[in-house]
């Protein structure tokens, strides 16, 4: 090694920080998850739970739907905290696959037997569901951006994407507690397609809410 490379290498060394280590992505998605149950819990606390909510978890056309939707955004939470955090395996991306599975497997059923017993899809508008999914995923998202830039997510799209779905799927868990709508048909139209377009909005707007100038290019 010559003078020249190591004054060069003194001259790298010199005022660097140390910076402490993030969590690991599980406890950084924890800290998220547990914001998103009180905003969303308060929200369901202000609006009032629905009166038959006892008789409703007793059924599982409700209960295993609803809790596919807060395995969503549990599962989507951690793989987009995952997703910051270089040389994380591909196939994280995949976590929140299996409850979405579910979730559109079970409302996709309820939808075929309303359409067998009634002999027509029950249709109807619910912009309602639009505002509440759409306005507590502005805040859980803000929240959600802030935590995934002290990362490094190499793929902005993707994993602000993965954040939406999760913080749509927390919106729609919530406002299944104290919203009413009867029919499967529009809780798959109403719940999942906001969810579906909260999550394209991450994901054209990820490129530029995650951009870091030492990571990321615009």
């Amino acid at each position: 090694m010559n003078k020249r490379t190591e004054d060069l290498i003194g001259a790298l060394s010199e005022g660097v920080v140390r910076v402490a280590a993030l969590p690991p992505p599980a406890a950084r998605a924890g800290r998220w998850l547990a914001f998103a149950v009180v905003l969303v819990g308060a929200l369901v606390l202000w609006h009032g739970p629905r009166d038959d909510l006892a008789a409703r978890f007793s059924e599982t056309s409700f209960y295993v739907p609803w809790a596919a939707s807060v395995a969503v955004a549990v599962a989507a939470a951690v793989a987009a905290f995952a997703m910051t955090v270089p040389g994380s395996p591909r196939w994280i991306a995949a976590l929140p696959a299996a409850p979405l599975a579910l979730w559109l497997g079970m409302l996709g059923t309820g939808c075929v037997r309303e359409l067998a017993n009634r002999g027509t899809a029950v249709l109807g508008t619910s912009y309602g569901c639009l505002e509440f999914i759409g306005l507590t995923s502005l805040p859980l998202g803000i929240v959600l951006i802030w935590m995934l830039r002290r990362g490094a997510p190499l793929m902005p799209a993707g994993t602000l994407a993965m954040g939406a779905l999760a913080a749509a799927s927390a919106g729609s868990a919530g406002l299944e507690l104290f919203h009413h709508l009867q029919t499967s048909t529009m809780v798959l139209i109403w719940h999942l397609g906001t969810v579906a377009l909260v999550a394209l909005v991450g994901l054209a707007t990820g490129p530029r809410a995650l951009a870091l100038p030492s990571v990321n290019r615009p």
